[in-house]
């Protein structure tokens, strides 16, 4: 098989993909499960509530951050895949140049 470089670059693009939308998912569910929980230490007023909340807050912060960082090199991608493209449509929305 011949390595292509327009085939590693959409292999390379399927895979930050694929590692980006774990993040996004993850952390959405996970601020609704901290909510919840924080509600409950306001209901019930256990301490235990309340350090479960802290504990997945951090989780949730790195996961964010993650997230945030994979989604700023998939648009780089996405840019440079879409290049050819912007040829033929012109720069109207796509690229900042």
């Amino acid at each position: 098989m011949d390595l292509d470089p327009v085939l590693l670059a959409r292999l390379q693009f399927a895979f930050t993909i694929i590692f980006h939308i774990i993040f996004p998912a993850f952390t959405i569910g996970l601020s609704a499960y901290i909510a919840t929980v924080l509600v409950l230490w306001l209901a019930t007023g256990r301490e235990h509530y309340h350090r479960l909340a802290r504990f997945w807050t951090r989780i949730f912060a790195v996961s964010f951050a993650m997230g945030v960082v994979s989604g700023i090199v998939l648009s780089d991608q996405l840019r440079h895949q879409l290049e050819p493209l912007l040829g033929h449509t012109g720069r109207q929305r796509w690229s900042p140049r």
